[in-house]
């Protein structure tokens, strides 16, 4: 069974294949790709170092300033400088990429009990970056978070029940965490209930189903989002007519996330685990 997550990335021009995208073209390259950033110059740590100054930098690209104010943060042993400068490590095409040391102030972030970092680390134990490749370690971190609401963790635990990776694999489990993501708005649990109806996994094959969940996740999704999702978005478009798409869109666009807002796709959910059970 194969559910795409917002951590996988292809890089792809979706501009043709839906309305949606007629004047848009978008580029995403993969993971894969090296770049040739030269290490930005060291900046002195700030008077008095915040979050919010390191965020605002990083926004800018201005990574030299966010290592600064985060690293000087995760120095005094603030959780959530320890995180922020974990995640500003791990990322490419800074010029200061060190996924070891990201991992250890990841880690550190942990043990000072930042939930978020939980998410962080589960990733990097489930793709290996800095740390050992650990399934295990992965669902361990992931579920406690998942747990605490963090919807981003909540799509993580979904694929890695859907995919059987440190955990049995169970697809109703998996949609259950997905259901709970997706009933906080992430777009990435969205377009893996479209894909779920689409391809009839976890889910009924149902196309109207899989257009309205593809057009409720691209209309709360940033092209960066949507063109991880193009296979998904290509596929439901070609399968259903340009009419139907924009009824499902207009229908998206009534929909509101919340608790329970998706509680007829769990009674699917039941309905094919208890189909797959007699077969």
């Amino acid at each position: 069974m194969r559910f795409q997550i917002s951590f996988i990335v292809a890089a792809v021009c979706v501009a043709a294949a839906h309305p949606a995208f007629a004047d848009t073209t978008v580029t995403v390259t993969t993971n894969n790709v090296e770049c040739k950033v030269s290490p930005p110059d060291e900046v002195p740590a700030p008077a008095t170092p915040s979050a919010a100054a390191g965020t605002a930098a990083e926004r800018n690209h201005n990574y030299a300033l966010a290592r600064a104010n985060f690293r000087a943060l995760a120095e005094s042993g603030n959780p959530e400088g320890e995180r922020l400068y974990g995640v500003l490590l791990m990322q490419k095409c800074t010029g200061i990429q060190d996924k070891d040391a990201a991992a250890a102030w990841l880690a550190k972030a942990v043990d000072g009990g930042d939930a978020v970092a939980q998410v962080d680390l589960g990733d990097a134990y489930m793709n290996g970056d800095g740390v050992a490749q650990d399934d295990n370690k992965a669902f361990a971190l992931l579920s406690k978070a998942a747990a605490a609401g963090l919807p981003g963790a909540q799509v993580s635990v979904g694929y890695l029940y859907f995919t059987g990776r440190g955990v049995p694999a169970d697809p109703y489990q998996g949609m259950v965490w997905t259901v709970k993501a997706a009933e906080q708005g992430m777009p990435a649990a969205l377009f893996n209930i479209s894909n779920g109806y689409f391809k009839g996994r976890a889910l009924p094959r149902d196309l109207d189903k899989a257009a309205y969940f593809m057009e409720a996740a691209m209309q709360r999704s940033t092209p960066v989002q949507r063109a991880r999702f193009a296979d998904n978005i290509n596929s439901v478009s070609r399968a259903v007519s340009a009419n139907d798409l924009l009824r499902a869109a207009g229908r998206a666009r009534r929909w509101s996330p919340g608790p329970d807002s998706l509680s007829d796709v769990l009674d699917d959910a039941r309905r094919a685990q208890a189909k797959a059970a007699k077969n």
